[in-house]
């Protein structure tokens, strides 16, 4: 197809969150995961340990407790539902790429009758996931929200800054300058209790990665949760001073493939050249090293050209044949609309050089890569360059 030029103006958009799961907190989930933990293997036939069987009884007493999930689950299963597509469970593989580079908590904050508890986070350079269990004081209830009846729940006010929240390194650095971030609230199996979930998603921004997985500790301040009205009102359910203890000590899990320059001339009517130089994957974002010969005055041009303005061409695939990151453009753009001539815009060879990074929407297991495609360049993954 062709695109028009106000095409040129699309954002960068994630693909959709699946919510028609239950939350991996709700008490038919944590017994689910509470059996699994301790039911033996097949082929194995032995009997369970008194003591086994004492723990699954009093795990089962707390199914209705974010600390038993805690103690029952790892990274990967508390966030796995966030991640989950068309109702499809994720892999183990992926879950276990999950666990390796997250984290679970034990101990929330409690302040003027509210509670608010950090569940799971997993992080990476780039992009940083936090799932909070958010308890309202005894009495006010969390229903569900009509987008475009009631609002949106908010975990920031209206007065800046005193209601926004802050996200600062345990050496005073402040993570919040320079990311973005936004609220996912879960699926709520009981609507009309006082209890609702989250996944707040910091991403970095700008060309410096935020570096949410270093080994310093990090803290969350959050100063309540308000209802924004679709006239952009603000309605306090409940105000306080939550801080909480959601980071250090990540480990990090990356696969860095180095691709030699391998080129690749865009297909979308413009005709620049790409030379990629080298892919970092993450169980959670994929970040690149290009080159191309748009000269400088041009690169906007070149930066919508490609899907998300991310070096078009690019593919991963599994062992199984699977695509599961496709960047190659299904489009082309009129030259002559564009006012674009490639005879004055374009140099000879690479003059620029650019990086950046897009999150996945579903978690990549790594070992199961195979190869990257860039045009028609097969660039092999070899597992032994794992961090």
């Amino acid at each position: 197809m062709k695109k028009r030029i106000s095409d040129l103006l699309d954002g960068y958009e994630d693909d959709s969150v699946d919510l028609s799961a239950d939350t991996p907190l709700s008490p038919a989930r944590i017994k689910e995961l509470t059996m699994n933990r301790i039911t033996p293997k097949q082929n194995k036939l032995r009997r369970l340990p008194v003591r086994l069987l004492a723990a699954a009884a009093i795990a089962a007493v707390l199914t209705a407790s974010a600390f038993a999930a805690v103690y029952i689950a790892g990274a990967g299963e508390l966030m796995q539902d966030f991640f989950a597509k068309d109702g499809e469970a994720l892999s183990t593989g992926q879950i276990e790429s999950l666990d390796q580079v997250g984290q679970t908590f034990e101990e929330g904050a409690t302040d003027n009758g509210a509670t608010i508890t950090p569940v799971a986070a997993l992080a990476d350079e780039n992009c940083y996931y936090l799932r909070l269990r958010v308890e309202a004081p005894e009495g006010t209830v969390l229903p569900d929200l009509d987008p475009n009846v009631d609002g949106y729940y908010q975990m920031v006010g209206s007065q800046w800054p005193e209601e926004e929240l802050t996200f600062i390194s345990e050496t005073g650095v402040d993570i919040n300058n320079g990311y973005s971030y936004t609220f996912e609230w879960q699926p709520d199996s009981d609507p009309t209790d006082n209890v609702k979930e989250v996944v707040i998603r910091f991403t970095a921004q700008g060309t410096e990665p935020a570096v949410y997985n270093n080994q310093e500790g990090k803290i969350l301040t959050i100063h309540g949760l308000w209802i924004q009205a679709p006239d952009k009102a603000y309605t306090p359910v409940f105000t306080g001073n939550f801080v909480l203890n959601v980071g250090g000590a990540f480990e990090k899990h990356s696969l860095t493939i180095d691709c030699g320059g391998a080129d690749y001339v865009d297909t979308t009517g413009l005709g620049y050249t790409t030379w990629l130089d080298r892919v970092e994957l993450t169980p959670l974002s994929i970040s690149v090293w290009f080159r191309d010969n748009v000269k400088p005055d041009q690169t906007s041009y070149a930066h919508f050209s490609g899907s998300k303005g991310f070096c078009e061409g690019l593919q991963i695939v599994l062992k199984d044949g699977t695509v599961v990151f496709d960047n190659v453009p299904t489009w082309t753009f009129d030259p002559a609309e564009l006012n674009w001539d490639a005879s004055t815009m374009l140099a000879d060879g690479p003059i620029s050089n650019k990086d950046g990074y897009t999150p996945f929407s579903q978690p990549l297991d790594l070992d199961q890569v195979d190869y990257l495609k860039f045009g028609d360049h097969i660039i092999p993954v070899h597992m032994d360059s794992v961090d």
